[in-house]
C-alpha cells in the first residue's frame, strides 16, 4: 500500500516519512505561501485537495 502511495504521489518512499521539516505556525505559512507563488495550476490543484482530505 504504501508502494502504491508513494507512486501515486510520485515521491520516493523516504519523503513519506522525512519529518525534518517540522517547523512553527509562521514558518509553515511562508512556505505554503512561497510554494503557491511558483507552483503551476495542477500542483496547486493537486495541493488543495491533499490539504482538504487531510483536514478532514
Amino acid at each position: 500500500m504504501l508502494i502504491k502511495l508513494s507512486n501515486a504521489l510520485e515521491v520516493e518512499m523516504w519523503e513519506i516519512f522525512d519529518f525534518g521539516h517540522v517547523a512553527n505556525q509562521k514558518e509553515l505559512k511562508d512556505a505554503l505561501q512561497a510554494f503557491s507563488k511558483t507552483a503551476g495550476e495542477s500542483a496547486l490543484c493537486l495541493a488543495l485537495k491533499i490539504i482538504r482530505a487531510v483536514n478532514r
